[in-house]
């Protein structure tokens, strides 16, 4: 191997992501709890239970091993269902369990990322038709409000939410996760509502808190015409990554709604620059091919190959040059950027070690072409119930046994630590101890 390295921005953040209904168990009080005991929904047939047991205290220890593996930060999220249970009730017994986990960060040197809304909603929000009802943007402005207030002399950073398009995508215009709804209608409705709720939590916590930097987490897969030179492709890819992409990043920069959110275009007040910084959560790559008879993904199929698939689930083909390219796509939003996940389902551990390291490289690419990326967090710390996956996906640094509860640390959790010790990774083809 070269001694050579890429070396990162002082300060720049190394961390990994994890989410409370992912990791925390116990978590009965929200959709997906019931989702997952009713029918076929989970691929696996397995249930979220006692998850990796962070509610009952595991989350200290494996934060632990996450400093001790050199990373200086971690991004997490809270559980709207465990500090709001009833409507407008909050529990301070749950922000007392988020306080001491958030100290216990604080005294390892870890800056925490907190993420409010990770795909989970309380019962109570979801009764009501969840984000198709518009009553929810301002029930999740006051959580937001009351976060900052109970927890912001802790937490400087603030995800609002996580994902809007993939949440819409999967929940309401199709029906994999709760609630279901298989409507292309309702889907843009929720879509809307989200991005309001982003701008109105955005607001709510700078009354409470004006230092904090609040930021908004995109999924963006990079999406390519199968045959470059062929209209259709062309055609289908760009609709595609407009609708999925796009109108996200417009929506952000410009303050406006655009086809198909809303028609004409129309702008919402509080939108336009309602970010301090950006999250970008990026999986891999699309080969989308024209195809006729596929009129729900706006007539292109994804036919690439290889690709990373498990049961009904594809995360799409490893390509780190999109990480690149999407960066530099959101230098227009003239914002900080964070890759706030980004991994691969490898139960053996076979693909992560180079699919880290080349993604690393592709965020010092972009870096060195001009954009302003200040940290990067490897999906995920551990093994974790993966939604309509079950267990049988693994993403994490750390195997995790959900039947015993054991730990062991895979060999790229110490390739990850090499690059969060020096604040670099090699030039050379080869990763370290390869």
């Amino acid at each position: 191997m070269s001694v050579r390295e890429l070396r990162f921005p002082e300060g720049f953040l190394w961390g990994t992501a994890t989410s409370s209904h992912q990791v925390e168990g116990g978590n009965t009080n929200n959709d997906w709890w019931a989702w997952e005991r009713s029918g076929a929904h989970i691929h696996d047939h397995s249930r979220s239970g006692a998850a990796c047991e962070w509610w009952c205290g595991r989350a200290e220890e494996d934060v632990t091993v996450a400093a001790q593996l050199g990373q200086n930060a971690h991004r997490l999220s809270v559980e709207w269902s465990r500090l709001e249970p009833h409507f407008g009730i909050y529990d301070p017994e749950a922000f007392a369990r988020y306080r001491r986990l958030l100290e216990h960060m604080r005294g390892l040197g870890m800056e925490p990322v907190v993420t409010l809304h990770h795909f989970t909603l309380p019962r109570w929000a979801a009764k009501v038709g969840g984000w198709a009802n518009r009553v929810v943007v301002q029930r999740f402005a006051a959580l937001a409000a009351q976060c900052a207030r109970r927890l912001g002399d802790l937490v400087t950073m603030w995800c609002t939410i996580n994902e809007p398009a993939v949440l819409v995508y999967n929940a309401y215009a199709g029906r994999q996760w709760p609630p279901g709804v298989g409507r292309f209608d309702v889907g843009l409705r929720a879509l809307r509502h989200l991005l309001l709720a982003h701008a109105a939590a955005y607001q709510a916590i700078h009354d409470v808190q004006p230092g904090a930097r609040v930021g908004l987490v995109f999924n963006m897969p990079l999406l390519e015409p199968f045959r470059p030179g062929h209209p259709l492709d062309r055609l289908v890819a760009f609709w595609q990554d407009w609708l999925f992409n796009e109108v996200k990043v417009r929506a952000v920069r410009e303050g406006r709604l655009v086809p198909p959110l809303a028609v004409p275009a129309r702008r919402v007040t509080g939108l336009r620059g309602a970010c301090d910084f950006v999250g970008l959560n990026y999986y891999g790559r699309y080969a989308v091919k024209f195809d006729p008879l596929a009129p729900g993904a706006l007539f292109g199929r994804h036919v690439q190959e290889p690709t990373v698939r498990l049961g009904r689930t594809d995360w799409g083909q490893i390509a780190p040059e999109g990480l690149t390219k999407h960066l530099l796509r959101l230098r227009s939003l003239d914002r900080p950027l964070y890759v706030t996940e980004n991994g691969v389902c490898d139960p053996f551990d076979v693909v992560r070690p180079r699919f880290l390291v080349e993604h690393v490289r592709a965020v010092h690419r972009a870096i060195q072409a001009g954009a302003d990326v200040r940290g990067y967090f490897h999906w995920s710390l551990v093994d974790n119930f993966e939604w309509a996956e079950g267990w049988s996906a693994r993403f994490g640094l750390i195997a995790l046994n959900p039947f015993t509860q054991e730990r062991r640390p895979r060999r790229s959790a110490e390739i990850y630590a090499h690059i969060c010790r020096t604040n670099s990774v090699p030039a050379a083809a080869a990763s370290p101890q390869e």
